[in-house]
């Protein structure tokens, strides 16, 4: 049986669609981007969509396509085309005190990746740690297991974690590039 939560979190085949055929227009206008990707938003919807040449980003966004509520770290992923697209939800920035927060953990990691040698995770660093931010801490271990149900080999190590990829998702924290 499947769960009306599960239902409300996916996109029906007419909203996919009609989002399909914005993009096709060009009713979107870009919100941002890195050295992989370009992210736009969609006109009128509450939906983005990325452009990525990153072949493993683009491989964990198949994996995540309608199933919030199996990995509710990572943005909801509604669509993935044949090749560089997927569409997802719309997130919003986090606030500054978060910011912040994750900052600082990444700078107090990154002392630690150095200390140790380079090849380690943020999860082996919250092993390690007892300083970490409540909020942060539970985002984490949450993250934690969502990156162990994804069964990708030492995806905790290429795992692009910074306070750029955190947004706000309907009162929670998401990944939003990885």
């Amino acid at each position: 049986m499947i769960r009306l939560k599960k239902i409300l979190l996916e996109l029906s085949e007419s909203e996919i669609n009609r989002c399909l055929l914005k993009i096709k227009n060009k009713e979107f206008r870009y919100i941002g981007g890195g050295d992989n990707g370009r992210v736009y938003e969609i006109d009128g919807e509450d939906k983005v969509f990325k452009i990525t040449k990153e072949r493993d980003e683009f491989e964990v966004a198949k994996r995540l396509v309608n199933r919030y509520s199996e990995f509710t770290t990572f943005i909801p992923v509604y669509y993935v085309n044949d090749t560089d697209m997927y569409i997802m939800a719309n997130a919003s920035p986090i606030s500054t005190n978060i910011r912040r927060i994750i900052d600082e953990f990444m700078q107090e990691f990154s002392e630690f990746a150095r200390a140790e040698g380079g090849e380690v995770s943020i999860f082996d660093f919250i092993e390690q740690t007892d300083s970490i931010n409540s909020i942060l801490d539970n985002f984490l271990n949450a993250l934690k297991q969502d990156v162990e149900k994804l069964n990708i080999p030492e995806f905790d190590l290429d795992l692009d974690f910074r306070s750029d990829n955190v947004m706000n998702w309907n009162g929670n924290l998401v990944l939003v590039d990885w």
